[in-house]
């Protein structure tokens, strides 16, 4: 049988299996002429020497141990191996060490009042130097358009005559943007000649601050929001300065501000205006205190008509003059007083592509600047009352009387319309309303404005000039319905309603109705 097994032995040839083995027990060497002994191979490879095989099966024994031992020595360590690994993968893994904070950026400082007065000085002082680049000095260059349109602001403002002209902070709040300031802004001033007081048009900057340490920047120019109705803007938001290269033509008692496109009709239109300024400001003989002379923009196209100081929203569409009374500017010292007049000039717009301009007659031209700059006489003798403007009436019955108070040869051309309102049964007796003067029908807007200039006539009938002096006056400083009714009272004699039955009779009379 096979000798070590487990050894590797191999079977020596030439035995029969099963057969007892060739030395006896304890015989360490071979006996002579005995077959010879297989060599026997070690676990290493190597061959034991023949003839010894008690010290073959000792050195196999340690052989055994030797590859015992190196074996559980193998085991021992792919143990350890493998626990190191086990542990090392169920061991936390320490999280990386963050990374020290960076510094905060800086936080710019915000805005402050005094910096806000100190760059609307800045602007007012640049503008009375004469400083174009101190003007724009504030404005933010990343904005497009904004230098571009405040540079064309500058140069249009330089050839007006004024007497003032000035920026002056209103009020601030927080913008929508970080670090931003909303800033409603005054501009302060008067015009030579023309104003009685200081009025104001509101500007609205947003004002930043770009950078820790650097100087408040204008990112945006616009109007002063207006919540009331009738106008999309309070403070007399845009002026002709504001929308497009101006022209400016100077006569005694004219300023003509007239757009690039009717640059070339600035001067004719500058004489045109100042014969009628001349011929109201001689005609007038009542209270103190009205317009020394005019401001007239003349436009080319209807959206510049109504876009003007405001933007009128109730307008029919069939104006070709429209003067807006300025208020006095509270943020100049010249805070209105109920009962005291609050409006310090006017602006006449006039619209140069209107049947007025185009006719070939230059007389109507006279006659619509006439009335228009009647109007704008009297406007700073005007009070507002809350909810009460001065009855449409009386103020268009008046432009229209005194425009031709000195031209009543052609008083008969003038009231075509009423003719035919009165003639056709249209007519009913009542004076007009402020709806009939506003109405849309072209027909019944001029008989409207001509009843009205109808009954400042009677007026003067009953009472003679002086008393439609003293009616305007009176209307004027207090437009409150009991007022006015006392006004008309003590000008004619009459209580409303038998002034209006009287009146009633004379317009019948004088177009041959019964």
């Amino acid at each position: 049988m096979p000798v070590g097994h487990s050894l590797g032995t191999r079977q020596a040839p030439g035995k029969a299996p099963g057969k007892a083995p060739d030395k006896a027990p304890g015989n360490d060497h071979h006996v002579r002429g005995a077959a010879p002994v297989a060599q026997v191979r070690t676990s290493t490879g190597h061959a034991a020497a023949p003839g010894r095989r008690r010290d073959s099966r000792a050195a196999t024994r340690v052989t055994v141990t030797l590859l015992m031992l190196v074996v559980l020595l193998a085991a021992v360590i792919a143990y350890g191996a493998t626990r190191d690994r086990k542990d090392e993968a169920s061991a936390p893994v320490p999280a990386p060490s963050a990374a020290p904070p960076s510094p905060a950026p800086p936080v710019a400082a915000p805005v402050t009042p005094a910096e806000l007065e100190a760059l609307a000085a800045a602007r007012s002082r640049a503008l009375a130097e004469g400083d174009e680049n101190a003007f724009l000095a504030a404005l933010d260059p990343a904005t497009p358009g904004l230098v571009d349109e405040q540079r064309r602001l500058f140069r249009n403002l330089r050839p007006i005559p004024f007497d003032e002209a000035a920026y002056h902070v209103d009020a601030t709040r927080p913008a929508d943007m970080p670090d931003a300031l909303i800033v409603d802004v005054s501009f302060d001033h008067r015009i030579a000649n023309a104003d009685t007081a200081t009025v104001g048009e509101g500007y609205r900057w947003t004002v930043v601050r770009p950078a820790p340490g650097a100087q408040p920047r204008i990112t945006s120019v616009t109007g002063t929001p207006y919540e009331g109705a009738g106008y999309r803007y309070a403070r007399d938001y845009p002026a002709p300065w504001d929308r497009s290269e101006l022209t400016v033509a100077r006569r005694p008692h004219v300023v003509v501000l007239a757009e690039q496109g009717l640059a070339d009709r600035a001067e004719g239109l500058a004489d045109a205006a100042e014969a009628a300024a001349v011929a109201d400001l001689a005609t007038y003989k009542g209270p103190k205190g009205t317009s020394p002379g005019f401001v007239l923009v003349p436009v080319a196209d209807r959206h510049s008509f109504y876009e003007l100081y405001g933007g009128r929203a109730d307008q029919h569409g069939d104006e070709s003059g429209l003067t807006y009374a300025l208020r006095t500017s509270a943020t100049a010292g010249a805070s209105p007083v109920i009962g005291h007049p609050q409006f310090g000039g006017a602006r006449i717009v006039v619209d140069v592509n209107s049947g007025y301009f185009t006719s070939g007659d230059p007389e109507r031209a006279a006659a619509l600047l006439r009335h228009e700059m009647a109007h704008a006489l009297i406007t700073p003798l005007r009070t507002e009352l809350a909810g009460q403007n001065q009855p449409v009436w009386i103020v268009e019955g008046f432009a229209d009387w005194l425009a031709l108070r000195d031209h009543r040869d052609h008083l008969d051309a003038e009231l075509t319309e009423a003719r035919a309102y009165v003639v056709t049964g249209r007519f009913g007796g009542a004076l007009p309303t402020d709806a009939d003067l506003y109405q849309a029908d072209p027909v019944g807007n001029a008989a409207s404005y001509e009843l009205a200039h109808l009954a400042v006539l009677r007026i003067e009938q009953l009472g003679g000039t002086s008393a439609v002096y003293r009616f305007i006056a009176a209307v004027y400083a207090d437009p409150s319905p009991s007022a006015v009714d006392q006004a008309l009272k003590n000008a004619t004699g009459f209580e409303r309603a038998d002034f209006e039955t009287d009146w009633a009779q004379y317009v019948r009379t004088l177009f041959g109705v019964p």
